[in-house]
């Protein structure tokens, strides 16, 4: 990864000195950053108010580094999960917004997807973390939800915002916790995160979709 962008906002300066510091290896798993036209196309395309700092995080870096081109596979990042790309944001989002026009009719309207979240991370076509910009669920806008795509009825609210989501994952890396997946943590380990999520995110719930 080459670093030629040095980061505007506190917090995206704070999270690449801390993976600088702490693991410097974990650069070769990130995209250089994009450059202005393409945030200022991103912005025009969507039309949605995200939080400076998402941007600043994407001109710092543009999301995981790709394992294999070929099959569009992405360097994990946080517990397994690969943060997408600028340019397979607008991908999958098209490809959501698409699919609820036609499906996910037995669920209220805009719970099973919402055409003002915007997806930043992804495992396979399992799970799911986006940006909700509208503040779903009683929530406030810019709050970040989970879900896994095989299991219809739930839905995380794990973090107030894309800041908190950025400070928990400065904290992980602090303890050196981020880059393992849950699996492969220790009970301490858990202890640690659990620590750290209570601590920044005290608002973390599930959400039980309702049907029609």
């Amino acid at each position: 990864m080459k670093l030629d962008f040095h980061p505007l906002t506190p917090l995206v300066r704070t999270f690449a000195k801390t993976l600088k510091r702490c693991f410097p290896d974990a650069l070769n798993l990130l995209n250089p950053g994009v450059a202005e036209p393409e945030i200022k196309l991103f912005k025009n395309r969507y039309k949605q108010s995200l939080p400076e700092t998402f941007y600043d995080f994407y001109r710092w870096c543009n999301g995981s580094a790709y394992e294999s081109l070929e099959d569009d596979w992405l360097f994990p990042f946080e517990h397994g999960r690969s943060i997408l790309p600028l340019q397979s944001i607008g991908k999958e989002k098209d490809f959501w917004d698409a699919q609820s026009k036609i499906y996910f009719q037995e669920w209220q309207q805009g719970e099973y997807w919402n055409e003002a979240w915007i997806p930043f991370m992804k495992v396979d076509d399992v799970w799911l973390r986006v940006v909700d910009t509208k503040g779903c669920f009683g929530g406030i806008p810019g709050q970040i939800i989970s879900f896994d795509c095989k299991s219809e009825s739930l839905r995380s609210i794990e973090c107030d915002s894309f800041d908190k989501w950025l400070e928990t994952v400065i904290a992980k890396i602090e303890v050196e916790c981020l880059f393992k997946e849950f699996h492969e943590l220790g009970f301490e380990e858990e202890k640690k995160i659990f620590a750290i999520e209570k601590r920044i995110n005290p608002n973390r719930r599930s959400v039980e979709l309702e049907p029609r």
